[in-house]
C-alpha cells in the first residue's frame, strides 16, 4: 500500500495574509526563464488549444447573434459575448495557471492537464465573473483603479483550486496580498506589457517565449507567496509520475 504525504513548498496563506514575503525580482525572472526554457512546448500546446477552443467560441456566439438578428457591433451583444467567453475558458486558463504552478514546484505537465479542471467550471466560471466585473468596473470609475484590479486579482483562480477558497475570498486574499507589494508586481507587469509589445512587433513569434514565460512566472510568484501543497506517494517520497498538482 502506497504511503501518501503532503508537503508544502514555498510560502503559506498565513504569511502571505500578514504580508511576511519577499520579492527577489531578479530571481523569480531567473528562474522562470529557466523553466521557460524546460516546458515551452508543453505549455504553448496548451495555450494554442485555449485560442482555439475560445476562437471556436466566438465564431459559435457570432453566428448565433446573426442567426437571432442581432447588430454585433452592439455594445449589449459586445458585453454578453465577454461575459460568455469568460465564462467558457476560465476552467482552462486555470489549467494553464496551475501548469505554471505545477513547473514551480518540480512537476511535469501535459497538454490534457488544460482540462484538468472543468469538473469545477461553475466555480472557477463565477470566480472569473466577477473578477471581470470588478476590473470593469474600476476601469470606467477611472483607469488607473481597473488596471491595479486586474493585477491584484490574478491569483484569484489558483486560490480557488489549490486553497479551497471561495470567489469572493480568493479575490479578497489576492488583493490584500498583492497590495502588500504593488509597486514590485506594478513593475512586473509592466515587464510584461513590454514582452506583449515584442510579441505584436514579431508578428506573434516571441509568443513562444513570452506566453510560458508569464504564466512560469505566475507560478513561481504564487508558490514563493501563498505556499503549494505537493502530494507525495511512496517511501521514497517522490511525486507521483512526476506530476505534483495533476494527481488523482
Amino acid at each position: 500500500m502506497e504511503e501518501k504525504k503532503t508537503l508544502i513548498l514555498g510560502g503559506s496563506l498565513q504569511k502571505a495574509m500578514a504580508g511576511d514575503f519577499a520579492l527577489d525580482l531578479k530571481g523569480l525572472i531567473n528562474e522562470a526563464w529557466a523553466l521557460t526554457q524546460k516546458t515551452k512546448w508543453v505549455m504553448v500546446q496548451a495555450m494554442l488549444l485555449v485560442f482555439s477552443l475560445a476562437l471556436l467560441a466566438v465564431l459559435i456566439l457570432a453566428n448565433l447573434a446573426q442567426f437571432k438578428g442581432l447588430d454585433l457591433m452592439a455594445p449589449n451583444v459586445q458585453l454578453m459575448t465577454e461575459i460568455l467567453l469568460t465564462l467558457l475558458t476560465a476552467p482552462l486558463i486555470t489549467g494553464l495557471m496551475m501548469m505554471g504552478i505545477n513547473h514551480a514546484v518540480g512537476g511535469q505537465s501535459r497538454p490534457s492537464h488544460l482540462f484538468h479542471f472543468l469538473p469545477k467550471a461553475l466555480i472557477l466560471s463565477l470566480s472569473a465573473l466577477l473578477v471581470s466585473l470588478l476590473v470593469e468596473l474600476g476601469l470606467l470609475l477611472f483607469i488607473v483603479p481597473g488596471l491595479f484590479l486586474m493585477i491584484a486579482c490574478s491569483f484569484t483562480l489558483p486560490l480557488v483550486i489549490e486553497k479551497g477558497l471561495t470567489p469572493m475570498r480568493a479575490i479578497f486574499v489576492s488583493i490584500r496580498v498583492v497590495s502588500f507589494k504593488w509597486q514590485q508586481f506594478v513593475l512586473l507587469y509592466l515587464l510584461f506589457a513590454l514582452l506583449f509589445v515584442l510579441v505584436i512587433a514579431t508578428f506573434g513569434i516571441a509568443f513562444i517565449w513570452v506566453g510560458p514565460f508569464y504564466y512560469n512566472m505566475k507560478g513561481v510568484l504564487y508558490r514563493d507567496i501563498f505556499g503549494v501543497a505537493v502530494r507525495l506517494t511512496g517511501q521514497d517520497g517522490a511525486s507521483q509520475n512526476g506530476e505534483s498538482i495533476f494527481h488523482a
